[in-house]
């Protein structure tokens, strides 16, 4: 009588854990990304806007229809720059990175029809970066590659996102990041985002 109710017991975990692993989704995303300059600038000069892009892929865990949590690997390249001109002409002083981001992202979803839902999404994000380069000579615009070790290339900071979900698989999201770490080689920026998720 025991092992028949050790039996049933293990199949109805096993059973209630197949059940959730199925509701558990993989996504891949891809999008634009803009990044204001929010440095203190250099006399003179005035603020730009850098563009970029990301593409990722994350394991979306489903807590109940509404709660979910989706930890992310994610390759981006950010432009932060600002403009010094010089007479007629433009130069250019800022950082351009290649990073690998783990955003940790915890999201509440609801349906607004039969088809469309919204999805809203915060969670912290940790940011290593792999490739830096600096804009330093204003008159030739020349770049330098940026050294240092792990430590000073790494940043955390928050990502916010709001999201329509359109079907069990697509949804289109816009995305607002910040890194907290001012000394660090990304230091404090801002960074939005458009893109979409595929959901499989």
């Amino acid at each position: 009588m025991k092992r028949i109710v050790f039996y049933a017991f293990a199949i109805a975990m096993m059973t209630s854990f197949l059940s959730a692993t199925a509701q558990n989704k993989w996504n891949v995303s891809a999008g634009v990304n803009l990044t204001p300059d929010i440095q203190k600038k250099f006399e003179g000069s005035t603020h730009d806007v850098g563009a970029g892009a990301f593409i990722g892929v994350g394991y979306e865990i489903n807590f109940t229809p509404h709660w979910s949590f989706n930890p992310q690997i994610e390759a981006n390249y950010i432009n932060n720059c600002h403009i010094k001109k010089y007479g007629g002409s433009k130069h250019y002083f800022g950082k351009e990175y290649c990073n690998i981001n783990l955003p940790l992202i915890t999201s509440f979803r609801f349906n607004v029809s039969d088809k469309v839902g919204l999805r809203f999404g915060v969670g912290p994000n940790f940011q290593e970066s792999l490739c830096v380069r600096q804009y330093k000579d204003a008159s030739t615009n020349k770049k330098e590659k940026m050294t240092g070790n792990f430590f000073n290339r790494f940043n955390v900071g928050i990502q916010g996102e709001a999201a329509v979900e359109t079907g069990n698989h697509l949804s289109y999201m816009f995305r607002t990041g910040y890194t907290l770490i001012p000394e660090h080689r990304m230091g404090k920026t801002l960074t939005l985002s458009l893109g979409v998720r595929y959901s499989f």
